[in-house]
């Protein structure tokens, strides 16, 4: 999946840093990270190339993440696109290479947008200055610690007999998913399963069981995912699901052997989907 990088190891901890010219800075400007075009590819800048392109002052580096002797930083700069700078969805670092590169630099955007969106304190209005010793922001003021958001997500392979549900959004993604959605407050896992599997199709489900999980950077997140069976028996069937288009535009099932394919495999959807189709779920 996105974040197999093995035998690389991303690494988080918070030490502070100076940035050298070979370091990586990711810039993040309403959701978009700033990247280097070339003749086919783009690429995540170094300190180097972006002192060079821009006449900016860049001061108070930010120190993000590393993976081996490759460190990530940001700044805390509004830049706009220039020569072979360009702005792009996060979601165009699903195709960065090396694959270490773009689950480095999709983290880091993590990262960065949490910084940027977080300047002042939401108790006093204070500004919040950056933890010495760990990552986190603190308010001076009135002493309030404020955390990276992660948002757990819950993605379900619901099943019937040798079939998988498969969905498609009504909008955005246009490609095959699972029943998937954020978890709410004082929910649980299989809480999350049961309400987004039965408001997205009408469907009740049983045995929910785990599978695995992904950090997913581009929404925020961490993904949890799980199968889950169709509730019901052959005296009171409950497979029939719900015609609700405002969320998704199509809910199929497909037999094992007849569900599409997608090679990647870069996203835990996917790779459930691939897990049931050779039976290994």
């Amino acid at each position: 999946m996105f974040q197999d990088i093995q035998p690389h190891i991303l690494d988080t901890q918070y030490f502070s840093k100076e940035i050298t010219p070979a370091d990586f800075v990711v810039i993040v400007k309403r959701g978009k990270v700033l990247m280097i075009d070339e003749t086919e590819t783009s690429r995540t800048p170094t300190f180097k190339e972006l002192s060079e392109g821009y006449s900016n002052h860049f001061d108070k580096p930010n120190y993000l993440l590393s993976v081996a002797d490759k460190r990530f930083f940001t700044f805390d700069v509004d830049l706009e696109e220039q020569g072979n700078f360009h702005f792009h969805q996060l979601n165009d670092l699903r195709n960065l290479e090396p694959r270490w590169s773009a689950f480095a630099t999709a983290t880091s955007a993590h990262l960065a947008n949490w910084y940027g969106q977080n300047r002042y304190c939401g108790h006093c209005a204070h500004p919040l200055e950056k933890s010495q010793d760990e990552r986190k922001l603190v308010c001076p003021n009135c002493g309030a610690e404020i955390f990276p958001k992660i948002s757990p997500v819950i993605i379900v392979g619901v099943k019937k007999q040798n079939k998988l549900l498969l969905t498609k959004y009504a909008s955005g993604y246009n490609h095959f998913a699972l029943v998937a959605g954020f978890v709410e407050i004082g929910e649980t896992l299989e809480g999350a399963v049961r309400r987004e599997v039965f408001e997205e199709t009408g469907l009740q489900v049983n045995n929910i069981h785990y599978y695995k999980s992904q950090p997913w950077a581009f929404s925020q997140s961490v993904l949890m995912g799980f199968f889950a069976d169709v509730a019901g028996s052959d005296a009171y069937p409950t497979y029939e699901y719900k015609s609700d288009k405002e969320e998704l535009s199509l809910r199929k099932w497909f037999d094992r052997e007849k569900m599409p394919h997608d090679d990647t495999r870069l996203s835990l959807t996917w790779d459930m989907i691939e897990a049931f189709r050779h039976g290994l779920n």
